[in-house]
Order: structure tokens, then sequence, then C-alpha cells
């Protein structure tokens, strides 16, 4: 980029320090002095999540909005969902997944699961279930997703229960066929056993660790 561009940009305004999308542009510059020109730099753009994962940035999806009430219900309902868009996980990634829940009543036990679906709905794959008694209050999952494969993502077995990974032993994985070149919708969601008592989403967050 030549200085009189630069100045072009700068009298535009077009310098900012906040995106509107994680597609939005960033304008880069490479050293070619081994052009005969007078300005020795050229400039290219690339979107700044491209941006992001070339430098080692983690994509991160975090909320602390609370999700919707789930009240009464014996088959799982949606709470919150997260969209992790196509190709955002590869071959060699890893998929942190942790969520808190709260509830509202001591009536009966409750579950929190976690699925995930090419849609934005219950469905496709439950990755984990955490029993809820009846006198707690709040209950805390996590989920360690390896992409081993373009058609093997391990888990520790979902039949070991709700406890976070990091402190689970297990004489079994489980498995799944997760095409990450698709849109793939994290989903959490809860069943409760007495009308009387509701669940919702408290806090999600979900990381790709770039391998």
């Amino acid at each position: 980029m030549d200085i009189l561009n630069w100045l072009h940009i700068k009298k535009q305004q077009l310098i900012r320090t906040n995106l509107d999308s994680p597609q939005d542009l960033v304008v880069l510059g490479a050293d070619v002095s081994f052009q005969k020109r007078g300005d020795k730099y050229q400039s290219y753009a690339m979107p700044s999540t491209d941006f992001a994962l070339a430098i080692g940035v983690n994509p991160q999806f975090i909320s602390t909005t609370d999700g919707a009430n789930v009240t009464g219900v014996t088959v799982v309902t949606k709470s919150a969902s997260v969209l992790i868009p196509a190709n955002t996980v590869k071959v060699g990634d890893t998929v942190f997944i942790r969520t808190r829940g709260r509830k509202v009543g001591t009536n009966a036990i409750s579950a929190q699961s976690i699925y995930i679906n090419t849609l934005d709905l219950i469905g496709g794959l439950n990755v984990t279930l955490n029993a809820i008694p009846n006198t707690s209050l709040y209950s805390q999952i996590s989920r360690t997703l390896v992409v081993k494969s373009a058609t093997v993502t391990e888990t520790i077995s979902i039949n070991t229960g709700g406890v976070d990974d990091d402190a689970t032993t297990s004489n079994a994985v489980s498995n799944w066929n997760i095409d990450w070149t698709k849109d793939q919708y994290i989903l959490f969601g809860f069943t409760n056993i007495s009308a009387a008592d509701a669940t919702r989403t408290s806090y999600y967050e979900v990381t790709i660790n770039k391998g």
C-alpha cells in the first residue's frame, strides 16, 4: 500500500478498531522490495477470522446470558445453542465445551444435556448427560472433543456421566461421526420430572483449540 492509498483510507475514516462481522477484511502489507517500484509494499486483504487463525488465535464462543427457561417437560428441551460455522474445526483440533445450568424448584430430579446437530434443534448426537438431584440448584458439565479424523471425534465415554472430563476415569471412549465441514450447532438442553421445577442455561463457553 503506497502512501497515497494510506492517506485516502485515513481521510475516509476507514480505520477501525472493532469489527462488524468476523468476515470483515483486514488489510495487510507485504514487503516486495525486490520489485522495481516506488513503494516496496503491496497490500492485500483477508477475512479477520482467517487472520486470527493464521496467528494462532483460537476461536471462542462464550455467552453469560441466561438461556430460555425450560419448565416441567420430560423430553429434552433446548435452553440455548451456539453455531460453529462450517470448517471452523479441522482434523487435529480439540473442541472444549463447558456449560452451567440453574434450577428453580426442588421437587424432583432434572437432567442437563449437550447435543451436537446440523440443525438448531435438539437431536443429532447427545454427547453428555448430567443428572441434577432435586436438592441441587446448579449443575456444571464439560466435554473435550478430540477430532481424530474426518469421521472420528472422540470423547470420554458418555456412560461415565456428567462430571468434568478432567476429573473422569473410564475404560472406554465414545467416537462420534461429526462432519465439521458443515455448520454444527452445540445445543444445551434440560428435562424436568416435576412440572413445578424450571431449568435454564446460565452460561456456556466453547473453545476451538487449533492443532
